[in-house]
């Protein structure tokens, strides 16, 4: 990242067609996706070993982060048909949690990226942006850091990381044999920096 990344265009609420189309469109090599894009009927209870294993890295008030499937049966299913459309056009697509994301990168900082998601969150967002580009060498401004935005930008930047420094990512296991889904699970380090 010697020149750093930069931001073409602030984020902005997309419909999954829009997102697909812009895919097909401009030259889109990887995406990360803030949803649940694997999946086994074995999981009964909704939780993967990835999201076990991601659980155990966070602190314990912060566990309920990590939510199984069958609680947010939305998000998954969202997640999934975004992965099975944009497959043809990307090469890559992986799964990743921007706020453990935001969290790893800042464990000097709990209470913030703990409420960065409340409606009046702003300046905890504003915070966590700031350092966020910073650390990545991000060029660009957003006028108003919506979590959505936010965790738009950790999806954008896990995705880069992937190809150009995946040292600075862990891949979480999930070890069940017959799952389906797209794309394997990724994070920022816990100890990277």
């Amino acid at each position: 990242m010697a020149n750093g990344l930069n931001i073409s265009f602030p984020p902005k609420k997309q419909s999954l067609a829009d997102i697909v189309r812009y895919a097909e469109q401009n030259n889109v090599v990887a995406v990360a996706i803030d949803a649940q894009l694997t999946s086994s009927i074995n999981d009964e209870n909704g939780f993967r070993s990835s999201d076990l294993q991601l659980r155990g890295l966070l602190p314990p008030k912060f566990k309920v982060w990590v939510a199984s499937q069958n609680s947010m049966m939305a998000v998954p299913i969202r997640g999934r048909q975004l992965a099975e459309a944009l497959s043809p056009c990307v090469g890559t697509i992986i799964e990743t949690h921007p706020r453990s994301c935001l969290h790893f990168a800042n464990p000097d900082i709990p209470e913030v990226v703990q409420n960065y998601k409340k409606d009046d969150g702003e300046i905890y967002r504003r915070t966590l942006w700031e350092r966020w580009i910073k650390l990545f060498n991000i060029n660009g401004d957003i006028s108003e850091i919506s979590d959505g935005a936010l965790d738009s930008i950790v999806c954008a930047t896990v995705a880069y990381l992937f190809h150009q420094e995946p040292s600075r990512l862990l891949k979480l296991q999930y070890s069940e044999h017959n799952k389906t889904g797209r794309g394997p699970f990724y994070v920022l380090y816990p100890e990277f920096n």
